[in-house]
This record gives C-alpha cells, structure tokens and sequence, in this order.
C-alpha cells in the first residue's frame, strides 16, 4: 500500500468541531503544530469551528463572591475565614470560563473589598482533567494565588475526581477539634452528570462531603455551525489533504446535518468532499464513531486509539501510511 502522496510544503488543514481553549493555547494546537508528519515534513494548520454555543450566567457566583466584601461592622470586612465553601469543583472549562467572568466582572466599588480576601483563600480548585486544570492557572494566578489546584492529570473522569476529593478533602478538617467540614461548590452546565456529588455526598459517616450544586452556563447547538462548516470547508479546498476531527454525537449530528447527510439516501462522501476530494473524517472515540455508523450509516475514515491529541494524531497518521491513493 502506497501512502498519501508528499506536498510537504502545504500545510495540512485540520478542523476540530469544538470551542477552543479559552486563556491559554488549545491543547489540539499545541500538539499539532509541534509535531509535523512523521513520514513527510508537512505542517498541520489546525482551525476551530464551535459546535456549541456556551451562555455564562455570572450572577450566582457573583452572589457567593460578594459575602467576602459583606461589612461585619462600620471598619470590619468579612475574611477569607468567613467564605460558606471550604472548595470549588469544576468538571468542564466552561464552568472555568464562566467563573473567570464573574470574577472579571465584580462591580468596580467591591472590586477591593472582595479580591483582597480572595488572595488570602488557600481552599483546593479540584479539577476534572488536565485541560481544566490548565484553565484553573490564570485564575490562581490572578485572583486566588494561595488556592491549591487539584486534581488534573491525576483525574481524568468524574469519578477518578470524586475519589481524590473523598482522600484528599477530609484531611483539611479536624472534628475533634471542633472543625466544621464546609460543603464544597459545584460549578457546573445546566446540563451535567451528577457523579461527583452523588459519590461525595453518599460517603459513609465522617467521609461523607456536602456539596452544593451551582449552575452557572447553559449549552446550545451554534446557530451558525452550518454556515461555518461551509465556509471552512470551501477556504481549505486549494489543500490537497484535509481534516475533520468530531468530539461527540452531538458534532457528528450537526456535520451531518450541515451536509444533509440521512442514513435513508443515496449518500456518499461526496457531498461531503465537494469542496476537496481530499476531506478525511476522525472521531476522538468510538462512541463517536458508532453512533455516526448506527444513526447515518457513515463510517468515519480513522477513530482515535485514545481520546487525546496524541491519540487523534497518531490514528491520523497512521491511516496516512497506509491508505492507497
């Protein structure tokens, strides 16, 4: 088998149907533009087009932000002691986002009164994933320096996190001396798993965690998706090789459907490839990847081994190897 022919001077467009990071460089990127084909010296040129549309609703958090600017007295203002949560839990960085934006957005007369107490918390930041982590950075830098983030590469999953907390929360609290165990604030999607409440909140005896659950985005499909897929599609199409990488069902869905793609017609990749001929399909997993198979009968070109950039990276490369032209 023959792999793809070399233009290693073009770079190869790759489009992540997904937000990019917010505050720092897209892990996607990252990965991508440091690592040019293995076999060829072509460069990846990666490009976003957003799925989903993300609506922060700041008020709540503003709410529980304001009690540390909240007077005790005529000279007195509330301390760091005086916060109702003893942590934060962020599973997605939309909730990272949403949390950055209250804090950006403190009306400018309790700005002082609220960010000095801010510093002096030294509460954990647990965190689902080394994304959210990484968006966790700048906030601590900024506002909360003497916070602890945990969590990260160490808790990949809901459940790996709800763990760690359940190890990691309890040493911060002696009852025998009379300490209250503070609950922990969840931020999160108006649409969200509860596996990290429900794991700490069912502890048994002296374990058990109280936590509150505080919505503070919501997530819809982007009106827009349509029209800048095809757009995007149509701006690589003078690339003799491009990519398209899928996150979830969701993604698929709406590729699909951007394409007026049913499982009942007479479809081929074509319409998909109308633009370049060249246009190859990736999935970060096979959920992903079964789905698009069961709903539209559409059999995506690789699916990734793992669902990482590395892993996005080497299943592309690998079918690059090996594909016949």
């Amino acid at each position: 088998m023959e792999a793809i022919e070399n233009h290693s001077e073009i770079p190869i467009p790759i489009i992540f149907l997904k937000n990019p990071s917010a505050g720092h460089t897209d892990p996607y990127t990252s990965h991508f533009v440091s690592h040019p084909i293995s076999s060829q010296s072509s460069l990846y040129k990666p490009m976003y087009v957003p799925v989903l549309e993300h609506n922060s609703d700041t008020a709540p958090i503003l709410d529980v932000l304001s009690q540390l600017g909240q007077s005790k007295g005529p000279d007195q203002v509330t301390t760091s002691g005086d916060f109702p949560y003893g942590g934060l839990i962020f599973t997605s960085q939309r909730a990272v986002e949403a949390f950055a934006s209250a804090l950006d957005s403190i009306p400018i007369d309790d700005v002082h009164d609220i960010n000095e107490p801010l510093r002096q918390l030294t509460m954990p930041l647990y965190a689902v994933g080394p994304a959210t982590a990484r968006s966790l950075e700048e906030i601590k830098k900024r506002h909360m320096p003497c916070c602890l983030i945990r969590g990260g590469e160490q808790a990949g999953t809901g459940d790996l996190l709800a763990k760690l907390i359940l190890q990691d929360y309890n040493h911060f609290w002696n009852p025998a001396a009379g300490e209250r165990k503070k609950p922990l604030l969840f931020l999160t999607g108006a649409k969200h798993r509860d596996i990290v409440p429900a794991t700490l909140m069912s502890a048994p005896g002296n374990q058990r965690i109280e936590v509150q659950t505080m919505v503070v985005y919501a997530t819809s499909e982007s009106s827009s998706f349509a029209s800048d897929i095809a757009k995007t599609l149509v701006a690589t199409s003078t690339a003799h090789i491009c990519w398209v990488v899928i996150f979830s069902p969701t993604g698929g869905d709406s590729l699909l459907g951007a394409l007026e793609w049913s499982a009942d017609s007479n479809n081929t990749k074509s319409s998909l490839r109308r633009a370049n001929p060249e246009t190859f399909i990736a999935t970060i997993g096979p959920t992903t990847r079964d789905y698009m198979k069961k709903t539209f009968d559409f059999s995506v070109d690789v699916c990734a081994a793992t669902p990482s950039p590395e892993g996005v990276r080497q299943g592309i490369e690998e079918f690059m190897r090996t594909r016949v032209v």
